[in-house]
């Protein structure tokens, strides 16, 4: 079996590029200096504990902010924050304080965020070139809204095909298969 290392990294990333996802902004702390970047390897993991991951290049300053302070926060940007990902994605910028505010528990997220999610470090695991980040959700905000999307290395929003007849018992639930 090979290791993938005969695959071209920009024909990995076309490929990878395939899945549309949401766009995340995180964000630590430590020492009164902010880091923060955008990101789009986020997953939800578990419902208990409640989980997420992210995944952080190894030696950014938010990787390293993360595990100097043991907390984080996630931001989950609404369709008009471009311009919000764009500057978290600007590597050796100044930090985009001007997106940012305090939660109600003091944590800093990106304003008008769709939903933030604040998190206690559990694990960092380190794969590849990155570190796998898995956080305990002590704090929650959710504003709804349309999502930003990220899809072939470019932003969109999200249209519906059609919408699920109210009381249809259509649902995706977690770990139930056909």
């Amino acid at each position: 079996m090979s290791d993938g290392s005969a695959i071209p990294p920009r024909a990995y990333r076309d490929c990878a590029g395939e899945f549309a996802t949401g766009v995340t902004v995180v964000i630590a702390e430590h020492d009164g200096e902010a880091a923060g970047m955008t990101l789009n390897s986020f997953a939800s993991v578990s419902l208990d504990p409640l989980l997420v991951l992210v995944s952080l290049g190894h030696g950014s300053r938010t990787l390293y902010a993360v595990q100097a302070s043991g907390r984080f926060t996630i931001s989950v940007l609404g369709r008009e924050q471009r311009e919000v990902a764009i500057d978290f994605a600007t590597a050796g910028a100044p930090f985009p304080r001007r997106h940012v505010t305090r939660a109600y528990d003091g944590f800093m997220v990106v304003a008008g965020a769709a939903a933030t999610l604040q998190c206690i470090l559990r694990q960092v695991v380190r794969a590849g070139d990155h570190d796998l980040v898995l956080g305990i959700v002590v704090g929650i905000t959710h504003h709804g809204g349309e999502p930003l999307i990220f899809h072939r290395g470019r932003f969109g929003g999200l249209v519906a095909d059609a919408a699920v007849p109210p009381g249809h018992p259509i649902a995706l639930v977690e770990g139930a298969g056909w």
